[in-house]
């Protein structure tokens, strides 16, 4: 019966909607783009910011590390590996970046990372063809084996099925290939090629206990039942009791974390952050959407008063009125997440299309059940959100009163009173996420703007990796100036340089640094200061000139005087009366004396970092007295790119055919790659704040047309009797302009508290930045003001007496 009941409301429902084809559409274009945007936040949100690790049991995957001022050692990982309970099985990865040469494929850099033996026992993931490593494998001494990528087996293997036993050179040196792992797979972030990593310290002088791990991390299988913060207490007790066995004391830097593996933003504080402003974000479009359709539902329902009347009068009780008109709702609510299932489809191939480079290979947008699970909740909260009030509203019908003209202008004048307060929510939220859009596009010009005292787009830059098994510090020196003089060489080239961090990207190390004469105690109380070594020149192809002092040049060699160029920053900071043949020096692991650094210049500031970087204290040392295996080579062509990397490739291979060399691209491109997450956040905000500002100009053009069709009758009068145009016309500008001046302040009200919660991310603006808001209010007027005058200038079309007549 229940069943028959509601199959007949759902056909008398569709019929209904049929009928009036304009508002029904309307209807549907909010309900999609408000189910659809919100549906697309979740799958961005479950793909990148909390995502777990496609593995058996992801969830249980964690990271272990401990305090960022504290390097992990081999020591920490190997007492944790001992001692711990709380995990099923810890393991570690360090990466790098490896030459790849294949036997008639060549050489190419590829992503490789060096792992336990248990990794892939505790990710319970095997290869799809050959075997894991062993224990055996990671024993000094045992010949060298690799596994490598689906995609590198694919193509630079040829998808060969007698794979297993073949040779290929990693860094120049050989191993053989014993297995081949599934498709998608690239733990710890996108790694093509595997090498197994002994840090077991029973093997004796063979592990070095004190070195620290190139991922400061270290990873981990929680057991079931054990919460993250239980076993974080159990490591910080661990360590703590360590701390004090080798160094006698133990202090905050003791601490261990233990986290989510795939969440990548808890370092700064931001994960929580983020994934509520994201919904934050997709819950008032979708607010501005209901608000929308409650509007709609509303008028349509002071249409159908008489027929409502008439079914009331005729027995229908309040509870079937409003369960039929549920109905109608819920039916428009399901075609409407149809319709945002669709959108969200389309938004997420986008997504994909354009996520850059290097990303975690755990990172996919992707409309899965999760996410249909959340489009069904949002559909049933919508619908009630946007359905309820305009049912209850149209069935509390008196049925002898509507029968009467005076009923039904009454009715419809409490009708139009919540329609036009709904309207003035959907600006006030519409302004809310216009200004947060705002801000990000204004931040995003700044940073495009910032003065980089050189032209990104002229500079080119390359990563360059020397194997760390075949160079020592003489042979680094030695092939990065004889690198340096062939590219200085090449007729396609105007300068070039090396460094390990270039302006505008990051990546330079912090390190813990002593001025002298304020000495410090141990790394917790020093300075961290961003350190980047280059070659001399480095200044002068970024067209900056030293404040202070000179470059560095052959006089700072190896064995010479060690040396240092500080920014205004850190000079300013530090050296407040010169800073000039002042000396700084890293603070060192306990009982190690760093050297002292004389500082022989000073240079300007230069933006370190991306959009969250600005300008931060800097330490330049000279390379050659700061080897380095990891560089970035930085060259200014005479012409046009596209003749510099086949040169660049050439002059490379000449020294060393096994040196990977790659992501060769103009510096600007660079920039953008480092800071594209930024660019996704604004574009989030501008799609949501332009998909809010047409709902709601749509919202507020249906009010005031509802307003002039209820007016029709005054108006018709007023014409009569002579009014103007432009009485009528200023009529219902005053009327709908108003409701916007409300939900205007309103909106500054809202939006005052919550641009603070972007105020970490923003660059070069402040969160109530006077040009953002003004000319956010001037877009909203004017839409208001376009939404007010289209019914205005219908309204003065009217011919006065059909007016008259059809009241």
């Amino acid at each position: 019966m229940q069943m028959n009941q509601l199959w007949n409301d759902l056909r008398y429902g569709l019929r209904m909607l049929l009928k009036t084809p304009g508002a029904s559409g309307t209807v549907l274009l909010a309900l999609s783009l408000g189910i659809g945007l919100s549906a697309l936040t979740f799958s961005l949100i479950d793909g990148a910011v909390l995502p777990t690790l496609p593995v058996e049991a992801g969830d249980r995957i964690m990271r272990i590390s401990r305090s960022e001022r504290v390097p992990m050692t081999v020591e920490d990982y190997a007492a944790w590996s001992a001692r711990q309970r709380s995990f099923e099985e810890i393991g570690a990865a360090e990466t790098a970046t490896v030459t790849l040469a294949i036997e008639g494929s060549g050489s190419e850099p590829v992503s490789s990372a060096s792992i336990t033996p248990s990794v892939l026992s505790l990710l319970s993931v095997e290869p799809s063809l050959g075997r894991p490593f062993s224990e055996q494998d990671a024993r000094p001494g045992a010949p060298a084996v690799v596994l490598v990528s689906h995609n590198v087996w694919q193509d630079r293997l040829g998808s060969d099925p007698s794979v297993l036993g073949r040779t290929v050179r990693v860094d120049g040196r050989p191993a053989e290939v014993i297995g081949v792992m599934p498709d998608g797979f690239g733990f710890p972030w996108d790694q093509g090629v595997w090498m197994p990593l002994d840090l077991d310290p029973l093997r004796g002088a063979a592990v070095d206990l004190t070195r620290s791990l190139e991922t400061n991390s270290a990873v981990g299988r929680l057991r079931e039942g054990v919460s993250p913060q239980v076993a974080a207490q159990e490591l910080t007790a661990l360590t703590q009791q360590l701390d004090v066995e080798t160094h006698g004391a133990a202090g905050p830097e003791s601490i261990v974390n233990v986290r989510r593996y795939t969440d990548l933003f808890s370092e700064s504080g931001q994960s929580a952050t983020l994934a509520g402003l994201m919904l934050g974000i997709a819950f008032l479009v979708l607010l501005v959407a209901c608000a929308n359709v409650t509007n709609v539902l509303l008028a349509r329902a002071i249409e159908r008063q008489r027929e409502i009347t008439v079914r009331l009068a005729l027995g229908a009780s309040r509870r079937r009125i409003i369960a039929q008109l549920l109905a109608e709702i819920s039916l428009l609510a399901a075609i409407g997440a149809v319709g945002g299932v669709g959108l969200t489809l389309i938004g997420t191939r986008f997504v994909d299309a354009a996520v850059p480079p290097g990303m975690p290979y755990w990172i996919e947008f992707r409309v899965d059940l999760p996410v249909l699970g959340f489009v069904a909740i949002v559909a049933v909260l919508t619908a009630l959100m946007a359905g309820l009030l305009p049912a209850i509203q149209a069935s509390r019908s008196n049925v002898h009163e509507l029968l009467k003209d005076s009923a039904r202008g009454s009715s419809s004048f409490r009708a139009g009173r919540v329609m036009r307060r709904l309207v003035g929510v959907e600006i006030a939220l519409s302004f809310v996420l216009l200004v947060l859009a705002g801000l990000f596009i204004r931040s995003a010009m700044n940073f495009r703007a910032t003065d980089f005292a050189f032209a990104p787009e002229e500079v080119y830059t390359a990563n360059i990796g020397l194997p760390q098994s075949t160079y020592d510090e003489e042979d680094l020196v030695r092939f990065t100036d004889e690198l340096r003089e062939t590219l200085s060489a090449l007729p396609q080239v105007a300068d070039a340089v090396l460094a390990t961090a270039v302006p505008g990207v990051g990546g330079s190390a912090m390190v813990p640094v002593e001025v002298e004469g304020a000495p410090v105690l141990d790394e917790a109380d020093a300075t961290r200061t961003r350190s980047i070594a280059v070659t001399p020149g480095f200044f002068e192809l970024f067209r900056t000139s030293l404040v202070t002092g000179r470059d560095f040049d052959a006089r700072d060699g190896p064995g010479a005087l060690r040396v240092a160029i500080v920014n205004e920053a850190f000079a300013t900071s530090h050296f407040p009366e010169g800073a000039l043949d002042r000396r700084i020096r890293y603070v060192g692991e306990e009982g190690e004396e760093e050297d002292w650094l004389t500082v022989v210049g000073v240079t300007p500031d230069l933006l370190a970092g991306g959009v969250e970087g600005e300008f931060p204290e800097a330490i330049y040392l000279p390379l050659a007295q700061n080897p380095q295996s990891g560089l970035l080579i930085i060259a200014r062509p005479r012409a046009d790119f596209a003749s510099l990397p086949g040169p660049v490739r050439e002059s490379v291979a000449a020294l060393d055919s096994d040196v990977a060399l790659f992501n060769i691209l103009p510096h600007d491109e660079v920039i953008s790659l480092a800071n594209s997450s930024y660019t996704w956040m604004s574009l989030l905000f501008l799609v949501s704040g332009a998909t809010a500002l047409f709902l709601a100009a749509i919202g507020l053009y249906g009010v005031m047309a509802f307003w002039v069709v209820q007016r029709t009758r005054e108006i018709g009068v007023r014409m009569a009797l002579g009014g103007q145009k432009g009485d009528i016309v200023r009529l219902v500008l005053r009327q709908g302009m108003a409701q916007t001046s409300i939900g205007l302040i309103a909106g500054v009200v809202l939006a005052l508290p919550t641009v603070q919660l972007i105020r970490f991310a923003l660059f070069g603006v402040g969160p109530y930045d006077p040009i953002v808001f003004g000319s956010i209010l001037g877009v909203l007027l004017g839409a208001a003001w376009l939404g007010c005058w289209l019914p205005a200038r219908r309204a003065t079309r009217m011919d006065p007496l059909e007016a008259l007549v059809a009241e």
